[in-house]
C-alpha cells in the first residue's frame, strides 16, 4: 500500500504533462495554419520517410534550392506544416501577440483577486 500511493503521484503528474503538452501541440498547429503553413500528407513512401526522419512536433529550418522552409512535423498524424519566410515571420508575430494576451488576462485575473491586488497594490493581506 506504502508504494501505491508514490505510484499514482507520479502517473498523475505524467498525465497531467501529457495534456499540457497536447494543448501546446494544438495551439501551434492553430497558429502555424493561421500564419499560412500548408498542411501537407504524408501520402507517398518519400514523404513518409522524410518525415519519419525530421523531430516530430519542432519547428524545423530547411532549405530546397534557392529557397527556405520552415517544417513543423506531426507523426502522429502522419503530416506536415510547411511555410516560406513570410509564413514563418507572420508565425512568430502571433506567437508574441498570444504571449502579450496570455499575460493580459494573467494580469486582470490577479487584479480581480479579492484581498490580494486592488487598485492600490497588494497590501499584504
Amino acid at each position: 500500500m506504502k508504494h501505491l500511493i508514490p505510484l499514482a503521484l507520479v502517473a498523475a503528474l505524467f498525465t497531467g504533462c501529457a495534456a499540457i503538452e497536447k494543448a501546446e501541440r494544438k495551439s501551434t498547429e492553430q497558429l502555424l495554419a493561421a500564419a499560412g503553413f500548408q498542411v501537407i500528407p504524408a501520402n507517398t513512401p518519400q514523404r513518409q520517410q522524410s518525415l519519419a526522419a525530421l523531430k516530430p512536433y519542432t519547428i524545423q529550418r530547411t532549405i530546397k534550392g534557392n529557397n527556405v522552409y520552415y517544417v513543423y512535423p506531426d507523426s502522429n498524424g502522419n503530416f506536415a506544416y510547411i511555410g516560406d519566410q513570410a509564413a514563418y515571420g507572420k508565425y512568430q508575430n502571433l506567437v508574441v501577440q498570444q504571449q502579450i494576451s496570455d499575460n493580459n488576462v494573467m494580469a486582470a485575473q490577479m487584479e480581480s483577486m479579492p484581498g490580494m491586488w486592488g487598485g492600490w497594490g497588494y497590501w499584504g493581506y
